[in-house]
């Protein structure tokens, strides 16, 4: 018998991060809970993880350590101390950052993955979902629509990628 795979991974990671944000929220003030309508955490890990896989881990790591330093809520809380209130743009600016700095890994764990091919069709479903221009004309609800849409095709693409991998591996 084999061992689940990385696509198996990756679905049990995704649902145990889901169940631990609904807990987690449900602790949390509305006003709080507001501004974390998306949640990343398992797009990185799982990320990371692959990354790991075919050996790219600590390229990743670093490229989103160096990303998350520089992001719109890490930049706020700089200029207006750590007090401060994180207004609900800012918020989903700093979801933006993140996705931006995940699009190029993504792509580069494909390549990993499988080569030029494999590259393409991730481009593609990234593409399906493009990230809003920073400053684009969209209200809140509007914007976190959207990058709901990304963070989906950031996940199906390691999911393509996680399934290739697994495919790979077994040839």
């Amino acid at each position: 018998m084999t061992s689940p795979g990385h696509r198996d991974g990756l679905e049990r990671l995704f649902a145990e991060q889901r169940a631990q944000r609904e807990q987690w929220l449900r602790q949390l003030p509305a006003e709080l809970r507001a501004l974390l309508p998306l949640d990343a955490t398992p797009i990185a890990q799982g990320l990371q993880q692959l990354a790991d896989a075919v050996g790219i881990g600590e390229r990743v790591r670093a490229a989103q350590r160096a990303g998350s330093q520089a992001n719109s809520a890490v930049l706020h809380g700089r200029v207006f101390g750590r007090g401060a209130a994180l207004p609900q743009e800012t918020a989903l600016a700093a979801f933006g950052d993140g996705a931006r700095v995940r699009e190029p890994l993504l792509l580069e764990l494909a390549a990993a993955v499988d080569g030029g091919e494999l590259r393409q069709e991730v481009a593609a479903l990234l593409a399906a979902a493009p990230l809003p221009e920073p400053g684009a004309p969209l209200d809140q609800a509007q914007l976190t629509a959207a990058l709901d849409a990304v963070f989906s095709a950031q996940r199906a693409a390691l999911l393509h990628c996680a399934a290739r991998l697994d495919a790979v591996l077994e040839e």
